[in-house]
């Protein structure tokens, strides 16, 4: 810009040569003007020549005139241009270094709690190994006992051939002894050993108790486009623990207009490190992931509310975790049929304990604010409105909506096939397919048991979020600009209410959009909650990716109550 300023003015100073040459001579045409005026007398024959080139002088000193202040406007503008755009520059500097001052500030503060947290459990640790070492310690002492015990005896039988067969008798008894002290010795190292396994555990289940919303991160893997990109190689995240708990994230470096994208991309060098219940790799399949999900849905047959949804932005694999491909195989089948099947599965086994089970799907959209009952005949005069079931309570329902009851899991994959091609999507630049929509599966499960007089009631929804996507990037015009900014509103109230229920606020927003509105019980009610937050591998998704698992940890972070069993009446 310096450059480009210094141009400016050596393009400004040549003007004002030219002007100032172009001032002489306008002073030597009126110098010889006058004197020609002096000479008209003696020279009438010529006047009206001079005349005419006087004229023509003037009319090429005012096109120079307004060529000069064309320039002197254009040049001025340019400046103004450049003035602004430093402006600009120097604001976009110093709100970026704003922004890593909060993440940093951030990342400190969780490193504090993430210490204070691991000082405890070591505190912990350490009490239980003394403990155990002191077990050890009066194991080995009577294991010297014994032993002596033994030698006397030994002694003693060398000593009185008589007593040999009773002696032998005592020595068999005596080593029965000492093997079953050595085993209590293995059993006290193995507990040993399990003590950090079962320590996990433990903390997994106080915090389902606490009523925390689990969150499970999904990294999808790389497309065969992308792997050819990318060498198949994922540079900027790592799965640093072998629990598979935490994602670091490198942090990617402003981009330089004058080098790549990818390039430029992999300039950073510190990281993001994010910590969820569970972070499912790329290379994670389907039945790896529904396998951490199954005794969330038994829950549902146990008489909660269940409810598993996938956000994320647009392309990062939630409609496959959900539902699978559309040419679905046993291996690439979603959440949704694999946990259909789990609980008629349960539910044929439990026929043998008395337990008898009736089963009502649904299946609705919300497109652009507007609720899409996507088992229906398709009218669309159709209006569907959420209600509240009974005062004080947070149980909804939608009116006109179908409900199916269903008896095989065949039924309820015919149903999602008929949703799933009545559901809105559009091609945008962010994905070639990408949903429109936010999709709600809810299975409502109703048991009795005849011979124990028991009875159950349970809801188990599967929710497939829209895409959320930048507007610049998504290219969105027309209906699809509409759309996302839908998607982009219902997807920030809720964030906002997510936020009200971590900082325990009196009022919580559910009534904002009618995504919250639906899912208030799941959020804030009696629900046992999963959110799978679902990241895209590239690197150009680096800043959508943060985006996403920021709100995942606040998700994480919220504290909804303990879920309970709902019974019948």
């Amino acid at each position: 810009m310096e450059k480009m300023m210094a141009k400016r003015e050596q393009d400004s100073q040549s003007l004002q040569g030219r002007l100032e040459e172009d001032d002489k001579r306008i002073r030597l045409l009126e110098q010889q003007n006058s004197q020609l005026s002096g000479m008209v007398a003696k020279e009438e024959e010529l006047t009206t020549a001079i005349s005419q080139e006087a004229r023509t002088l003037e009319r090429k000193l005012r096109d120079v005139e307004g060529e000069l202040d064309s320039a002197r406007r254009k040049y001025q503008r340019e400046i103004d241009e450049i003035t602004q755009e430093s402006r600009e520059t120097e604001e976009s500097i110093r709100r970026k270094y704003d922004r890593e001052i909060e993440d940093l500030n951030f990342k400190i503060s969780s490193l504090e709690r993430q210490k204070e947290a691991l000082e405890g459990e070591l505190k912990a640790s350490r009490e239980e190994i003394a403990g155990l070492k002191s077990a050890v310690s009066q194991y080995t002492a009577a294991q010297a006992g014994l032993r002596s015990e033994l030698e006397a005896t030994q002694v003693s039988l060398d000593s009185s051939v008589k007593s040999g067969k009773l002696k032998d008798e005592e020595i068999y008894q005596l080593k029965e002894m000492v093997a079953k002290q050595q085993g209590k010795l293995d059993e006290a190292n193995q507990r040993m050993r399990e003590h950090e396994t079962i320590r996990r555990k433990l903390h997994n289940s106080i915090q389902e108790l606490k009523g925390n919303i689990r969150v499970f991160c999904r990294v999808r893997p790389l497309l065969n486009e992308e792997r050819l990109a990318n060498e198949g190689i994922i540079q900027h995240m790592s799965f640093p623990d072998t629990d598979g708990k935490v994602l670091e994230l490198d942090k990617l470096a402003e981009t330089n207009p004058n080098e790549s994208m990818a390039a430029s991309l992999r300039r950073g060098t510190n990281k993001y490190e994010f910590s969820f219940d569970r972070v499912f790799q790329p290379a994670s399949s389907q039945a790896m992931v529904f396998e951490e999900i199954s005794q969330l849905v038994q829950s549902a047959l146990d008489g909660y509310n269940v409810c598993i949804f996938a956000y994320g932005q647009t392309g990062s694999g939630k409609t496959y975790t959900m539902e699978g491909p559309n040419d679905i195989t046993e291996e690439s089948m979603g959440m949704i049929p694999r946990a259909v099947g789990q609980i008629f599965e349960t539910a044929r086994e439990l026929e043998e304990k008395g337990w008898r089970y009736e089963f009502t799907a649904s299946f609705l959209e919300i497109y652009n604010e507007t609720i899409r009952d996507l088992l229906g005949n398709g009218k669309a005069d159709v209006k569907h409105e959420i209600k509240m079931l009974a005062s004080g309570t947070n149980d909804v329902m939608v009116s006109d909506l179908t409900m199916v009851p269903v008896k095989s899991e065949e039924k309820v994959h015919s149903l999602l096939r008929k949703a799933s091609e009545n559901r809105a999507v559009a091609e945008t630049k962010c994905n070639e397919r990408s949903s429109r929509s936010h999709s709600v599966f809810q299975l409502k499960l109703t048991g009795s048991n005849q011979l124990t007089g028991e009875s159950s009631q349970g809801l188990l929804s599967l929710v497939d979020l829209a895409g959320s996507e930048r507007l610049k990037e998504s290219g969105s015009e027309g209906q699809r600009l509409k759309e996302a900014k839908c998607i982009n509103k219902s997807l920030s109230n809720l964030g906002n209410v997510i936020m009200a229920l971590a900082n325990k606020e009196n009022f919580v927003p559910y009534r904002n959009s009618k995504l919250t509105y639906l899912l208030q019980n799941s959020l804030g009610g009696n629900s046992k909650t999963l959110m799978f937050v679902n990241v895209s591998p590239k690197e150009e998704c680096f800043h959508e990716t943060l985006c996403s698992l920021r709100f995942a940890t606040k998700v994480n972070q919220c504290n909804i109550g303990t879920a309970q069993k709902k019974v019948k009446c």
